[in-house]
Order: C-alpha cells, then structure tokens, then sequence
C-alpha cells in the first residue's frame, strides 16, 4: 500500500524577525474621487521611514500610477535605491489583509500562502485584490500555496514560537467560514502558519463592530498584539461610554485566562485607545453607521529598526508611542499621522505586509 504524502507543514515568523523588505498598494482613485490625493501622505511618510531600514516594494494599479509614484518619490526627496515599483491591478490600499503571508516551508525556504480574500465577508469589491499573493509569487518566483480558508493578514497575529493570536468574530464568521469548524480551522492554521496552540478572544458582531467604524469584525491588530514570546499590549480605556469597553473588558478576563504553547501565562500590558475617540470629519466613508472610528494605537507595524505607530493627533499619542518603545527599545518609534486612513477603517499595520528575509537558518 503507498503512503499517502505528508502535507507541507509552513511555519510564519514573528512579525518582529527580521526582514527583506515591506509591500504596500498604492491607493486608489477609484474608490472615490479625491480619496488617492487624500491617503497620499501618508504612504509618503510610510516608505520614507522604512527605507533606511529596509527594502519596500509598492504595488500600483497600472502605468499611470506607477509614473505618478515615482514622480511623487523624487519630487519630496525620497530615495529610491530600496524602492521597487510593480503594476498589480488592485481594488484597493489594505496590503495586509489581501496580500501574501510570507511564510518558511520546511527546508527553511521562503515560500507564499495564499488565503481567500472576499473583501471582508463580502462587503467590499475584492476580485483584483484576492489575486495579488499569486501576483506577487510570479514576481519573485517562489511557490504559492492556496490555503483552504477565508483569512485576512489583520486577523492573524503570532509570537513566532508556535502560538497564534485572533478573534473568533473575525475568522468563524457566516460570512467568511460558513460551517467550518473552530477544529477544522485550527487544522489548517496549524499546517500553514506553523501554529500548535490558540488564543481565541471573542472579538464583536458585524452590526456592533460598524457601529465604531470596523468592518473587519475585530482583526486581532485592534485588540491585542505580541511583543515577544509571552508579552501582549492590549487595548484598554477607563471610559465607559466607550462603546468597544465591553469588548475590551471582556478580552480583558480571556487574556488573564490564557495561556501559551508552553503553559506560560502572559505579561499583560495595557495600551490606551486615543483619548474621546477619533471621529470621522469627512463624508468619505459612506458605509459608517456612526462618526466613531476604530482607531487604536495597537494597529503599529514593526520593521527592521523601526516600530511605525499610528498617531492622530491625540492627547495620548506620545504615552502611546512610550509604552510601544519601551517593549521594542533597540528600534526607532515614528508616529505616522493615520487619521483620513482611521477615517476609512484601518490604520497603518493594516496597509503593509512584510516579507521576511529569503531564508531561515
């Protein structure tokens, strides 16, 4: 009888290991007029920070853009010699959620999985942006594997010694994973990521998460965030007319609860929201119920020599950015001012991915 073959087992590195460089999509005119010029700076602000520290490969939706990139590179001054330019057709800016989870197989090899995206449970167009891991496969030439589930990179977060991190809300969701198991998804985690032991929080419904601006059913990266093997930073406020204190809470007790692969508990540091929210100011996000936003200072990106934490111009933007250095204190903490992206559901973790270095020892 022949042995059935073993399945690929993938393993993802912490966030925090180091890297070749980070993807970004350009934003896109198409989402409505204006809203390219809006986001603009920011993506600016973005690559001018991560170029001394790293490669960063931007996605533009087609020759037009990729000129106006390059213009808008040279003209503020912003070297090019770790910058690339790629056309991907696109729908959209939100490269962590749409884009490849760089992964290792198992010869230590850099390799790409390649996860369903359905513009968050079927809200949003999606086609072009469900291709762009493959894309960005061929670009580099390094294998692509599909796995069978719908999964954004926002909803994922892992402390790179075998435990993962998410909400349920986020992942075991009518709209994404409809009659899949919490087994049947562990499964695939566990062959894909490299994961063996799960942190479940509850997360919030999709008619509460849009009541605050939240149209990812609380992706972990605005709720809690590994800094290291044990150590989470974890959003928290006081106030209680914050309508997300009652999630907050709640993860709260199944933070305290939980435990890592190797039975530690974890160190739980409380990192603040922005002090009375961040509202909306413009009309460019028709789909909000309300003028609340989901900001939160959890959703930084970190990189090598560089840890990018959004800031809004709020009274708590500096204690935010002291907390986030004290547990990253070998790298440069810039705030990147994310308040038309907050506008827009997300922040700066949720517009880049990271591709680690070509190889694992």
């Amino acid at each position: 009888m022949t042995k059935a073959a073993v399945p690929e087992r993938y393993t993802m590195p912490a966030e925090w290991e180091p890297h070749e460089g980070t993807w970004l999509q350009w934003p896109q005119n198409k989402t409505e007029p204006g809203y390219e010029m809006k986001q603009e700076r920011t993506w600016l602000s973005i690559v001018s920070a991560l170029i001394e520290h790293e490669n960063v490969h931007i996605i533009a939706g087609g020759e037009r853009q990729r000129d106006h990139i390059s213009d808008q590179l040279d003209y503020f001054g912003i070297g090019r010699d770790a910058v690339d330019i790629h056309i991907i057709p696109i729908d959209d800016l939100w490269a962590r959620d749409n884009g490849p989870i760089f992964v290792f197989d198992q010869q230590g090899s850099l390799a790409i999985t390649d996860w369903t995206f359905n513009g968050w449970g079927n809200r949003f167009e999606h086609a072009l942006d469900n291709e762009v891991p493959s894309a960005i496969g061929a670009l580099l030439d390094i294998p692509v594997t599909k796995a069978p589930l719908v999964l954004e990179g926002g909803a994922v977060e892992v402390n790179g010694s075998g435990t993962f991190m998410a909400t349920r809300s986020s992942i075991m969701d009518e709209y994404r994973n409809p009659g899949k198991s919490q087994d049947e998804i562990e499964a695939v985690l566990r062959q894909f990521l490299g994961v063996d032991h799960f942190i479940w929080l509850s997360g919030a419904g999709r008619g509460e998460c849009e009541k605050w601006g939240d149209t990812t059913d609380s992706h972990i990266d605005i709720i809690a965030r590994f800094t290291d093997e044990t150590t989470v930073l974890y959003n928290w406020t006081d106030d209680r007319s914050d309508p997300r204190y009652a999630m907050f809470a709640a993860h709260l007790e199944e933070l305290r609860q939980a435990r890592t692969g190797g039975g530690k508990a974890l160190t739980l540091v409380p990192l603040p929201v922005p002090k009375n929210g961040v509202y909306q100011v413009s009309d460019q996000s028709s789909w909000r119920t309300s003028k609340y936003t989901d900001a939160a200072y959890s959703n930084y990106y970190v990189a090598n020599g560089v840890v990018l934490v959004p800031v809004f111009g709020n009274a708590y933007d500096e204690r935010a950015k002291s907390i986030i250095k004290e547990h990253f204190p070998d790298r440069e903490i810039v705030g990147i001012d994310a308040v038309s992206l907050t506008e827009d559901g997300g922040a700066i973790h949720c517009v880049t991915q990271q591709q680690p270095v070509s190889a694992r020892g």
